[in-house]
């Protein structure tokens, strides 16, 4: 009796094995069903790592990015500004009230440069401060104070008397060092290049200048931080006014500069930041002049670094920490110094 239709699909005994293969395919299901789950496991366990591996750097890499600014200090950022000045003492008028050089004459070409980041002194280097460090190494005290401390009431003062080696190696002590002519101009103009700290105008009595051939001292010599209405686009207090600063640099002329002097002699060093003290003897109208041109920013002074008067003292500037100096505190190697060969 031929096998009906049912039967003949009923898969049992057939000779081609259908059963086996529906096994065969029913194990295959299962193989890949497995495999589904591993890849799902896996992927899972990818997502899980990466968002450990998030939870752990996010702070690094922010840590990163936000400065651990030092105390006292302000963080200049990298970034173009304006250095110097295209402006021209065409009357002569420096040269007739008879100063040693035309207006200008050192400062230009004008031009946009950019430097790194860097920290700045928020304020000029004070007599406490200075006192601590003459403590601390046994460095000989200016002169001014008459003993080993300065007057009592004066310790908010910036220190003065001091050399351009006195400030330098202040700033050795204190794990810092002076700012080079770039820095120190760019904390004072801010990126915007502003003739002044605190805009493009001269105002007076905003910051401590000499106001007239009757009061040539100004204020007197006042606590830093005193004339906060002249800081800097960056907050840096008494860019101008208080005491001239000592810079790094040699007093040399810019690139393609020039103006000829014989101060161009790497024997000078650059001060910044007109002082307290007043110009010299001149009319009222001349006096003002005088002391507005001086105040500019980019005006440059010279001065051998011997040299130590009432009315110059420095403020101190720091690298930036690489970021991977700032998150791991790895600091970058340093090539190995070569022995000098015996001549």
């Amino acid at each position: 009796m031929p096998t009906s239709f049912t039967e003949s699909n009923n898969f049992s005994g057939h000779p081609f094995g259908f059963r086996e293969k529906s096994v065969n395919l029913s194990f295959r299901s299962k193989s890949l069903k497995g495999t589904d789950i591993n890849v799902s496991m896996f992927i899972k366990a990818q997502n899980f790592l990466r968002v450990i591996l998030v939870l752990i750097l996010s702070p690094l890499f922010l840590a990163g990015c936000f400065e651990n600014v030092p105390q006292g200090m302000v963080y200049i950022p990298s970034g173009e500004f304006t250095i110097g000045t295209n402006e021209e003492d065409l009357e002569n008028h420096a040269l007739s009230l008879g100063l040693d050089k035309p207006w200008y004459a050192d400062e230009s070409p004008e031009r946009r440069t950019d430097i790194p980041g860097f920290y700045i002194d928020r304020y000029e280097v004070t007599n406490l401060q200075y006192y601590i460090f003459c403590q601390s190494t046994d460095h000989k005290p200016p002169r001014a104070w008459r003993g080993q401390k300065f007057p009592e009431g004066e310790d908010n003062l910036p220190v003065t008397y001091v050399s351009f080696f006195d400030a330098a190696a202040y700033a050795l002590w204190a794990g810092k060092r002076l700012p080079n002519e770039m820095e120190w101009e760019k904390a004072a103009r801010g990126r915007a290049g502003f003739v002044y700290p605190w805009g493009d105008d001269f105002k007076t009595g905003i910051a401590n200048l000499a106001t007239s051939p009757r009061n040539k001292t100004g204020q007197g010599l006042k606590p830093v931080g005193s004339f906060p209405k002249s800081a800097s686009p960056y907050g840096v207090h008494d860019m101008v006014g208080n005491v001239w600063e000592w810079v790094w640099d040699y007093y040399e002329p810019y690139p393609n500069n020039n103006f000829k002097t014989p101060a161009y002699d790497k024997k000078h060093y650059v001060v910044r930041g007109m002082s307290y003290m007043g110009v010299g003897h001149f009319s009222k109208k001349n006096f003002s002049k005088v002391v507005a041109m001086k105040s500019r920013a980019s005006f440059r002074e010279h001065i051998g670094p011997l040299a130590y008067k009432k009315d110059i003292g420095f403020r101190c500037a720091k690298d930036r920490p690489s970021f991977m100096e700032r998150v791991f505190g790895i600091k970058p190697s340093q090539p190995e110094e070569e022995e000098q060969a015996d001549i």
